[in-house]
């Protein structure tokens, strides 16, 4: 296994020197896509059941692959060349557009119905909640990328401020999908729906609410997976 482990983190693909795309970097692309088979295998054993399906989820659950792809290209891209802040500021504002769409899935578990005695709820239960499990890993590896990036590409005080506006932003996009029925598209369709939602739902109470809410949750589970990883960064370092 270990040999494994060190061939994994060593093996280069020769595009460039230094490689733009390494199988170490590919390795959470893998494994992220492992889960998100593992999450439509629920909902297959959900349609043998013979009941009612709803495919929005699957939907969903690719919306959330866009800015975990986004943010590793700009992972990529900033690990060869380091400074493109033009190419990089590009890549954030898509990568922010579709970003809410990890989170989203959260919100899915509204739709479940309690019946303690029919096995179905037991099963919605856990293929719910399992869809916004690898939703929100896909966003939140996304965002360890996109923030990487810009520490990179920029100085690290205004990454960092980028990353705290982006959390409740998240949640702001989170609400105009669930609430207001909006979603990432509508930028190139309607923009000035959009425009119009942004205005009625900043003087919304309950959007500020759930947007700060879903901020704040993003950024607690964030600072938990940047304190696991780096700690092990420096612990490997120290101890090589």
């Amino acid at each position: 296994m270990d040999r494994l482990i060190d061939w994994i983190r060593n093996y280069k693909f020769s595009v460039a020197d230094p490689p733009i795309i390494t199988m170490e970097g590919l390795f959470s692309l893998l494994l992220l896509l492992v889960l998100s088979l593992a999450a439509v295998f629920f909902h297959l054993i959900r349609i043998l059941f013979n009941a009612p399906v709803d495919f929005s989820m699957d939907w969903n659950l690719f919306l959330s692959w866009i800015p975990l792809l986004i943010a590793f290209v700009a992972d990529s891209l900033t690990k060869r060349y380091t400074k493109i802040p033009i190419g990089l500021s590009l890549l954030s504002v898509a990568w922010l557009a579709f970003f809410p769409n990890a989170p989203y899935m959260i919100t899915d578990l509204a739709h479940l119905s309690v019946d303690y005695q029919r096995d179905l709820t037991w099963h919605d239960t856990i293929m719910l909640f399992f869809y916004a499990e690898v939703s929100l890993f896909n966003g939140l590896v996304s965002l360890y990328w996109i923030h990487r990036a810009w520490r990179r590409a920029f100085e690290k005080r205004a990454s960092n401020i980028t990353l705290l506006i982006c959390l409740p932003l998240a949640g702001f996009g989170v609400y105009l999908g669930r609430v207001r029925r909006m979603n990432s598209w509508d930028i190139i369709h309607e923009p000035g729906l959009i425009v119009t939602n942004l205005i009625e739902s900043i003087m919304d109470r309950t959007a500020l609410v759930f947007s700060f809410e879903i901020g704040l949750l993003l950024g607690i589970l964030y600072l938990v997976l940047w304190g696991i990883i780096r700690f092990r960064i420096r612990y490997n370092k120290k101890h090589q």
